[in-house]
């Protein structure tokens, strides 16, 4: 069962498949945070690649895609 909010990951060029695995590199001090605190609830994240066509929100920040992948945190 999903919880009713997942926090997301933005990463390019990454694909998570049902029972695959994904080695992640968190060295941002936004995203340490996330992880720290999807691990201390249901350790899952959701992955999702930044928009396609290159496209910002109103912040800056990258578009997403419409379409992600929840992963849970196993170590």
């Amino acid at each position: 069962d999903l919880p009713p909010t997942v926090p997301i990951f933005p990463l390019e060029g990454a694909l998570l498949l049902p029972g695959g695995r994904m080695p992640l590199n968190i060295f941002e001090p936004r995203y340490l945070e996330m992880v720290d605190e999807a691990i201390a609830g249901p350790r899952l994240i959701g992955v999702i690649q930044p928009s396609l066509d290159g496209a910002r929100r109103a912040d800056g920040e990258p578009a997403l895609c419409n379409v992600g992948c929840a992963g849970r945190i196993i170590a």
